[in-house]
């Protein structure tokens, strides 16, 4: 049944990346900015945004880099994401940041936000199946570039974003160290509304195949840091703990006084000491 599923997760390598990129004017630290449009599977365009560091992290001849992926009502220039792009990039990783499917530049207009708890269950599911390949499209993009480090490249997700990122981690070996933030498997566990029962069972069925807990494994031997806050309250701890008791190790868990949006400096702090611990041996 993995391999079946996963099969969901595989596209034509020999597709053509089309990528155009533009200026995009420095960040707030006078960290360099490009946005970059590539081509991803389903004839999908998917734009970008990559940072890099506004001075060389030597002695490395090519930046380390982050991919990160933001929450279900994110998109890649919102501020968490621009927080957490600009902390790594003062430490000297290039980040390169795409919206998911129906956010930012590719949103669209169904009759309501992408996210599990709208009714559209089998559109959200094909949205986080596509966005996992949409970022294996991110690291074709990133192994194009001579700035840019293939054998350091690391990913950090949040909420959504973490779920999501599971889906890619499991499937793509080029990345080599994972951050999930404010994430959870067991999807019956996390606290979303339906309106009744067919709906909730409709919405389980849509989503079995993209639950985190079947593929948080296949991260393993690489490195997993989960960051998450104890009084999440979108993210149950039954939850968390599903993840990471279904994760191999090495892995690692950090609790956090916090709720799920009010997330503190030190979590930046932490995820930058991992890719710095994994990147620099």
């Amino acid at each position: 049944m993995q391999e079946m599923m996963s099969e969901f997760f595989r596209y034509d390598e020999d597709l053509p990346l089309e990528a155009v990129e533009t200026e995009h004017g420095a960040d707030s630290r006078g960290h360099r900015q490009y946005h970059v449009t590539f081509t991803s599977t389903h004839d999908q365009r998917v734009p970008a945004l990559l940072t890099l560091p506004s001075q060389a992290n030597a002695p490395f001849p090519a930046f380390p880099v982050v991919l990160i992926l933001h929450g279900v009502l994110g998109h890649k220039d919102s501020y968490n994401q621009q927080k957490r792009s600009a902390h790594l990039a003062r430490a000297g990783y290039a980040t390169l940041r795409i919206d998911g499917q129906y956010r930012g530049e590719r949103e669209v207009s169904f009759g309501g936000e992408f996210g599990l708890q709208n009714h559209y269950y089998y559109r959200n599911r094909d949205a986080m199946m596509q966005t996992a390949v949409d970022l294996m499209r991110a690291v074709d993009f990133l192994t194009t570039r001579d700035d840019i480090d293939a054998s350091r490249i690391g990913f950090a997700g949040f909420s959504m974003g973490g779920a999501i990122g599971t889906l890619f981690c499991a499937h793509d070996t080029r990345v080599r160290a994972v951050v999930l933030g404010i994430t959870g498997g067991d999807f019956r566990r996390l606290r979303i509304g339906t309106a009744d029962e067919r709906s909730e069972a409709r919405m389980r069925q849509a989503y079995q195949i993209v639950d985190p807990v079947l593929y948080v494994h296949r991260i393993s031997p690489r490195p997993l840091l989960m960051l998450n806050a104890a009084h999440d309250e979108v993210v149950p701890k039954a939850a968390t703990g599903a993840l990471f008791n279904a994760a191999s190790e090495p892995k690692r868990i950090v609790w956090y006084d916090c709720g799920h949006t009010d997330l503190p400096d030190e979590m930046l702090v932490e995820m930058t000491r991992f890719f710095d611990g994994e990147f620099t041996r």
